[in-house]
């Protein structure tokens, strides 16, 4: 078992808070913080059930953003604010949809396409500290043609030992994706798929006894597209 020293964790705790703010689509970027529905703050969600959870406070409503073209398959690179935080990075799409830009993405039909968790002895906000904050992974290769809500989430884990402790950031960037179909699951609810004592959010042992090479992010497996 691997265990945090207290200095550790009180560093964590007065570290800066975060922002996703820049995209790379097969290694060109529409601009720093263009496509992504920018928050008020730089603040975590910490309440799993109110609506801020699915694109951060204020994040319902894209009128004015961009809406960025993707193909399915294609390279998406996620860039966020330099963190101490230890915590996973995981990735899920809502769509396809007319429009992403008049979507809120509350309920159902978010899928996940991507988690780094604890790997190699560091969790993912360490392994992107050392690539300028940047994280790389592929769009499913088999979507139907639309628009979606890509959303980026940074779950920060330094308070989960207390309940409603755990720190959500989130952003959301708009896509419009070419692709040659395919449906994806397991699709979740947010709100819905979070409760605040789940043991992937809650983990009162976090510094101290806390196994996590065992740790999953929350929202469920990575979908399969087909």
């Amino acid at each position: 078992m691997l265990k945090f020293s207290f200095s550790i964790a009180l560093f964590a705790h007065v570290s800066a808070h975060q922002n996703f703010h820049q995209f790379w689509v097969n290694d060109e970027s529409p601009g720093y913080q263009v496509g992504i529905r920018m928050p008020p703050s730089n603040n975590p969600v910490t309440d799993v059930t109110s609506n801020d959870i699915v694109c951060n406070v204020g994040g319902t409503d894209g009128t004015g953003v961009t809406t960025v073209a993707a193909k399915a398959g294609d390279t998406i690179k996620v860039q966020w604010d330099s963190s101490t935080h230890p915590g996973p990075i995981t990735h899920m799409l809502y769509g396809p949809v007319g429009s992403a830009a008049s979507t809120s993405g509350i309920g159902a039909g978010w899928f996940k396409i991507d988690e780094q968790d604890y790997v190699d002895g560091k969790w993912a906000n360490e392994v992107m500290e050392a690539i300028n904050m940047t994280h790389n992974f592929a769009l499913p290769p088999n979507l139907k043609s639309g628009e979606y809500l890509l959303r980026s989430e940074m779950l920060a884990l330094h308070g989960s030992q207390t309940l409603g402790g755990a720190q959500f950031y989130i952003g959301c960037a708009q896509l419009s994706i070419t692709g040659p179909g395919g449906d994806c699951s397991p699709q979740i609810s947010l709100p819905g798929a979070y409760n605040a004592d789940d043991s992937d959010i809650y983990i009162p042992d976090f510094y101290y006894g806390f196994d996590p090479t065992t740790y999953k992010a929350p929202g469920g497996e990575i979908a399969t597209c087909s």
